[in-house]
């Protein structure tokens, strides 16, 4: 398949401040269902999830043959979309990404999810080595589900948030360098403006990376305006636009994963401790390396595999804090969306307020 019109170029990494203000590690994978789930003949459970046999129907559909057969459905960890595992009699396995159900409150910057997911996968593969799924299909109108879905091949492993406490400090090390390297690789794809993965493809980004932060900011603003949830806003826009003239520091549009080094989309090879693959890359936008999953908290393993310790001149530090205020103001804005994740309301509340309070001192 091919990629919309878009130049993206393979350049040396950007220096970037060492931060600690990241998030940290959310739930675990969830529960399973099998083949035995009822099917009632219709797409989608009353929950507005796929039932068995609606599943099958989209793999037989998309490989046009009624003789594929689906042995076990299994429901995978997913922050906001529906994930599962579908496991073949022939042995081999598919992941079937959903839209999330039909009740779930989304941010505006995650109404999007799949189709970036798509894009920054076909763009990874084509581009790094960076172990990731491959895309088998993606349908913007849902098909057979009737809502988008994005059907993947498997990349096995358990998560990094599942066996971190089993870890030694030497595994630990070089799963952290590991990290560092592919964080490298893909913060080395440029594009040509800035801004979220699904308006830069269709040519509708930023030119400016100072324009394409602020709109990010200003749009969980809002998100967090409609559902009335208490955080400071004035504060954040006013020390963050005081600053805002050293964003344009940042000239050339990079890749950017914000949740690529999440403990929960890292997966590990259970024997050999090992990364195995990335998943997670529904939140991607092209913007400041800085910004990136891993390089606000990364450890000196890390920065190992990424090649350079940053700078910490207090231009870049700023921008690292108004990204910590970002990051924060997320996860406050998400967990009142949506109460049931495991965010630290209070942990998120203090991130925020150091940030605003160091980006006050600058």
């Amino acid at each position: 398949m091919h990629l919309p019109p878009l130049d993206v170029a393979v350049y040396p990494v950007v220096t970037m401040s060492h931060g600690r203000h990241g998030s940290r590690s959310m739930r675990r994978s969830s529960a399973v269902s099998s083949s035995s789930s009822s099917s009632t003949g219709s797409n989608h459970t009353a929950t507005g999830s796929p039932d068995f046999s609606s599943i099958q129907g989209v793999i037989r559909s998309v490989f046009r043959s009624s003789r594929i057969t689906v042995q076990q459905v299994e429901r995978l960890y997913g922050r906001l979309h529906q994930v599962y595992l579908a496991r073949l009699t022939d042995g081999s396995a598919l992941v079937l990404k959903c839209s999330p159900t039909y009740n779930t409150r989304l941010l505006r910057h995650e109404k999007n999810g799949i189709e970036t997911e798509r894009t920054t996968l076909e763009t990874l593969r084509e581009y790094t080595q960076i172990p990731v799924s491959q895309v088998i299909k993606y349908d913007s109108q849902g098909g057979v589900l009737r809502s988008p879905f994005l059907l993947t091949s498997y990349i096995p492993g358990r998560r990094l948030s599942e066996l971190s406490a089993h870890l030694s400090a030497s595994e630990r090390k070089n799963i952290d360098r590991t990290l560092g390297t592919y964080m490298r690789s893909l913060t080395a794809l440029s594009a040509t403006q800035f801004g979220m993965t699904h308006r830069v493809f269709a040519k509708k980004g930023s030119s400016s990376w100072r324009d394409a932060f602020l709109s990010l900011l200003e749009s969980v603003l809002r998100d967090a305006e409609d559902m009335v949830v208490t955080v400071p806003y004035d504060s954040i826009r006013y020390y963050v636009q005081q600053h805002s003239q050293l964003l344009d520091e940042v000239t050339e549009p990079r890749l950017v994963a914000l949740h690529a080094c999440d403990p929960h989309n890292v997966l590990i090879d259970e024997q050999t401790k090992q990364v195995t693959g990335l998943v997670g890359f529904s939140n991607v936008i092209w913007g400041d390396p800085l910004m990136g999953g891993g390089v606000a908290d990364g450890s000196d393993a890390f920065f190992e595999g990424y090649g350079e310790c940053p700078s910490r001149s207090a231009a870049v530090k700023a921008r690292q804090l108004m990204y910590a205020t970002y990051r924060a103001t997320v996860q406050l804005v998400s967990h009142h969306y949506r109460p049931h994740l495991d965010i630290d309301e209070m942990e998120a509340r203090r991130s925020l307020t150091y940030a605003l309070n160091e980006l006050a001192k600058i």
